[in-house]
């Protein structure tokens, strides 16, 4: 784990009190677009657009809101990303994929409007999109030919789709109930995207921060401890009698490769060395003095 450097942590909050009005996010008008700052550009441009210039590409923009990560994308339209050979493979791979779509679906706002960002090298993923946009956005971020993906944090689970750079967007996040700083859990989860093995020797990670964060809500982010894993399998009388219906599956074969099965299976090796050498003389007449019987105790009590 890496040094959480606080005396830098400070002096850059310090630097963001010292900005006063300067130092705030992008602001949404009316309509729900971005106001552009005095130069006529959002920081989320400005961002995106220094990573480019520094060759830290490809980069995943995560974003906490569906509508958010369209918004940035929209934000990106003075960017050129890919070359005019790239823009044909991407032609290609998109009409190729949007030909399982009735006449009716192609002329869906998301299809029309996400082929031009795609060809500039902009792509968007989150769980709004048809099916057939998602998988295609992947296999064109995977072959490089997105260079700049905003995406919600779904993106980061269960997709082997890691990139050089990652950008988070807010350190906050609405929950349901109020929002909130992002958990470790979530930060890990997300951050872990930032370097691709055997090309990158380090990935990036940026967290846009446009309020005061005091250094112990920034370390807990940043170098917390990973959420814990809990399996959420629950065996019932139902789901047995239901695998007993079909021939080729077997309860008990199922039941070995839940994770609920492998704590149990920790569990018991850790009580079975530690509690029977703590233990056995206090359960010995319990026992009745074997090996085997006295592990069988230890456990159940």
């Amino acid at each position: 784990m890496g040094q959480f450097k606080e005396e830098n942590f400070n002096r850059a909050m310090a630097c963001l009190q010292n900005m006063g009005d300067a130092a705030k996010g992008d602001t949404k008008g009316r309509k729900g677009g971005l106001r552009a700052t005095n130069s006529g550009q959002t920081n989320i441009f400005k961002m995106v657009k220094m990573i480019m210039e520094r060759n830290f590409a490809p980069v995943i923009i995560f974003s906490f809101s569906k509508k958010d990560c369209e918004v940035y994308a929209m934000q990106m339209a003075k960017l050129d990303l890919n070359t005019l050979e790239e823009k044909k493979l991407v032609d290609e791979v998109f009409n190729n994929a949007v030909d399982v779509l009735n006449d009716e679906d192609k002329k869906l706002p998301q299809v029309t409007n996400l082929l031009p960002l795609l060809r500039r090298g902009i792509g968007i993923h989150h769980s709004g999109l048809l099916p057939i946009l998602k998988e295609t956005v992947e296999i064109l971020f995977g072959e490089g030919l997105i260079k700049a993906l905003f995406a919600t944090e779904t993106f980061a689970m269960g997709l082997n789709m890691p990139a050089r750079t990652v950008l988070f967007t807010a350190p906050r996040k609405y929950d349901g109930k109020d929002f909130r700083w992002i958990t470790s859990g979530e930060y890990i989860q997300m951050s872990d995207r930032a370097g691709r093995r055997g090309l990158d020797d380090k990935g990036i990670v940026i967290l846009m921060i446009d309020e005061q964060v005091s250094p112990v809500v920034g370390k807990a982010i940043v170098q917390g401890k990973p959420d814990p894993i809990n399996s959420a399998f629950h065996l019932t009388y139902n789901m047995v009698l239901n695998l007993l219906r079909v021939e080729e599956i077997n309860p008990d074969t199922c039941w070995k490769e839940v994770f609920s099965n492998f704590r149990i299976k920790l569990v018991f090796q850790f009580y079975t060395t530690v509690s029977y050498h703590r233990s056995f003389q206090c359960c010995q007449s319990l026992c009745f003095g074997t090996h085997n019987n006295c592990i069988s105790v230890i456990i159940l009590l």
